[in-house]
C-alpha cells in the first residue's frame, strides 16, 4: 500500500449520516494521497454529493463504499455511482 495505490472498502448506512461517513473517509483519502488546497476540498465535496445522490435511489440496505487510488486517479464509488481526482505527480 503507497499513496498512489490502495483501496479501502466500508459499508455505510443509506441515510445523510452515511454521506457523513463518505465525506470522512475522502478526506483521510484525500491526506493519506497529498491531494492538497482547493482540489483535495472540492473532491470530498463531490464524494459527498456522490453519495447523497447514491442513497437516493438505494433501497435502505446499507451501501458498499469503495475508495481506491489506482491508475494515477483517486476514485469514491458508491453502487453505480463514481467520482474521481488525479493523483498528484
Amino acid at each position: 500500500m503507497s499513496r498512489s495505490s490502495f483501496t479501502f472498502k466500508l459499508t455505510v448506512p443509506n441515510d445523510p449520516v452515511g454521506a457523513s461517513v463518505v465525506a470522512v473517509v475522502a478526506t483521510h483519502a484525500v491526506e493519506y494521497a497529498r491531494i492538497e488546497g482547493p482540489a483535495g476540498a472540492a473532491f470530498v465535496d463531490r464524494a459527498r454529493n456522490t453519495a447523497l445522490n447514491a442513497m437516493k435511489g438505494a433501497d435502505g440496505r446499507p451501501c458498499l463504499v469503495i475508495v481506491a487510488a489506482v491508475k494515477g486517479q483517486l476514485t469514491v464509488t458508491i453502487g453505480s455511482h463514481t467520482v474521481t481526482e488525479p493523483l498528484p505527480a
